[in-house]
């Protein structure tokens, strides 16, 4: 496919799945009136995120695991299914899955739908605070063939770790995508002046050039439990310019590109003629200190790996 048009949503959530479900269908028949093939939402838009990243909330957990749905027998998926495969889209929606073997397990996910249904689902590797309280991590960074290209995904802190994003790159991703909650320092009266604001954009610009992949962000906005997210949902290029953002309000970023030429032109032309991939050195890095003293208290705990 020479060229796609690509839209990223930029939504505040609730704790009321219907609603959110609602406003998921919408903005997906949006998208598709402006000629999206590719539509990309935030991380935990189905059912709410987490009302505080660093303090513990028993209403919160109990929220979480009452509203987590099985994927393969999602309700809400079913929905979104039917909607997308009426508009002949493609959608990435954040959302709480439940281990479909284990009730008790959960996994802050990215699910990444098509016509056909269910082309794969991501499960959040880096964990910050309190979401090690509710969900257990994934362990892998797939990549996904769909007629749009092959996209990869990822979930907001994933992205300060570069072995994420390179993994991807690795793997053969053209489309680097990834549905976030990241909110304001604080209460968001301080606007784009921010330095959480700031810090998103960096990580964000840099992870799509230093692969020389495009990057597709979503991000929450409003206020949702005890923090405030300021949004900026981007279309990134190979070469980290932001091609479309939503600013800090609920909206769409879109955008018209041709994503192979704009990857091999980056890896060819565009940055003086390096291809960062090919020039890649893998480094056999020793484990970090914590890594060791965390594997010998296991073990003297008696929990061998």
């Amino acid at each position: 496919m020479a060229t796609i048009t690509i839209a990223s949503v930029t939504l505040p959530a609730k704790y009321d799945k219907t609603h959110n479900l609602g406003n998921l269908l919408n903005w997906i028949e949006k998208a598709a009136t402006k000629g999206a093939q590719l539509v990309v939402f935030p991380e935990q838009i189905l059912q709410g995120y987490l009302r505080d990243t660093l303090s513990w909330h028993g209403e919160t957990v109990k929220w979480q695991h009452a509203q987590a749905e099985v994927i393969a027998r999602s309700p809400s998926i079913n929905t979104l299914h039917r909607c997308v495969k009426q508009h002949g889209i493609y959608a990435v929606f954040g959302m709480t899955e439940r281990h479909p073997s284990y009730p008790d397990i959960l996994f802050n996910s990215a699910v990444l739908l098509g016509p056909e249904g269910v082309i794969g689902t991501y499960r959040k590797v880096h964990q910050p605070g309190d979401e090690k309280h509710v969900y257990y991590p994934g362990n892998d960074f797939p990549v996904f063939d769909t007629p749009l290209g092959r996209i990869g995904m990822l979930i907001c802190y994933d992205k300060v770790f570069p072995e994420s994003t390179r993994e991807l790159a690795l793997k053969g991703a053209d489309i680097m995508i990834m549905p976030t909650a990241w909110g304001y320092a604080g209460d968001g009266s301080a606007g784009d002046a921010d330095p959480m604001v700031d810090s998103y954009t960096l990580f964000g610009r840099t992870r799509a050039l230093e692969n020389q992949c495009w990057m597709i962000e979503s991000n929450l906005c409003g206020h949702h439990g005890n923090l405030f997210y300021h949004g900026h949902s981007r279309i990134i290029n190979p070469m980290g310019t932001v091609l479309a953002d939503t600013g800090s309000d609920e909206g769409m970023a879109i955008a018209t590109v041709d994503i192979h030429t704009a990857i091999r032109e980056a890896r060819s032309t565009e940055y003086i003629g390096y291809h960062f991939l090919k020039d890649y050195v893998p480094v056999n890095a020793p484990p970090s200190p914590l890594t060791v003293i965390n594997r010998q208290a296991n073990v003297a705990g008696g929990h061998h790996e």
